[in-house]
């Protein structure tokens, strides 16, 4: 009985982790062809999942992983060493711009904000710690994908490229302009991609082997940031990342 149970655990973990790291949601014939198991077994499994709510099925039936897994995940990465070391930048990445700063991490074809610092200015950019956002059309989305976008593009084009505002990249041969132009640059500007009002700045957080980490930026309404203002705070945000790339190089 513990033995026939220990398996069942084991193929259920199996089927969160092959969802975690899928770049869009997963059907049950899908996922038994990746983890050799039967179809009923796997439809057993995330019918269970979904009951307790580790994964969430979408509309076509196919299944992603679900909110309560971030949680469990967020309690550890409170404690993570890169969001630690990344405290101190975002402190003073807001002293310097006087707008929200963000810390994001990538997220299957999102970006996920695992930490944020609100601006006490009136009229601010919101975003909610825990919450996501499309790769293509926020500044520290644009960051991630820019750095890793060999391997995501594909997915990212099969998905949609869906248009947010009128600024919104939707245009393939726009995007690989615009992730060439990031990756030589250094950082990426939001425009209101996503949000009309709303633009921002981010940079990449690269470890000592040169692998991308995370994306620290900034983001305020447009009204703030226009393009004069825009171009004063990226030499900020650039510094921001690259103190913490320091920290890492010395070993935090």
């Amino acid at each position: 009985m513990v033995d026939r149970l220990d398996a069942t655990l084991s193929k259920g973990l199996m089927i969160l982790e092959t969802l975690a790291a899928s770049g869009s949601p997963l059907g049950v014939t899908e996922i038994g062809a990746r983890l050799g198991m039967n179809k009923s077994s796997v439809h057993r499994l995330v019918q269970t999942l979904c009951r307790m709510g580790y994964i969430v099925q979408e509309a076509d039936r196919s299944y992603r992983t679900g909110l309560k897994l971030w949680r469990l995940g967020c309690q550890v990465m409170d404690r993570h060493r890169v969001v630690g070391l990344c405290r101190g930048a975002m402190d003073g990445l807001l002293r310097n711009s006087g707008e929200s700063v963000h810390l994001s991490m990538l997220e299957g074809l999102h970006t996920l904000y695992v930490d944020k610092l609100d601006s006490d200015q009136p009229v601010r950019a919101y975003t909610e710690r825990g919450g996501t956002a499309p790769l293509h059309c926020v500044a520290t989305g644009k960051v991630l994908l820019a750095h890793d976008y060999a391997a995501l593009r594909a997915a990212l084009l099969t998905s949609g490229l869906e248009r947010h505002t009128p600024a919104t990249i939707v245009d393939p041969t726009a995007l690989d302009r615009e992730m060439a132009a990031i990756r030589a640059q250094g950082y990426a500007i939001n425009r209101g991609e996503y949000r009309g009002d709303v633009g921002g700045v981010a940079a990449p957080i690269l470890a000592p082997d040169g692998k991308l980490l995370a994306a620290i930026g900034i983001s305020g309404p447009l009204s703030r940031l226009t393009e004069e203002r825009v171009r004063e705070l990226v030499p900020a945000v650039i510094d921001a990342a690259r103190s913490v790339c320091d920290l890492l190089r010395q070993g935090g």
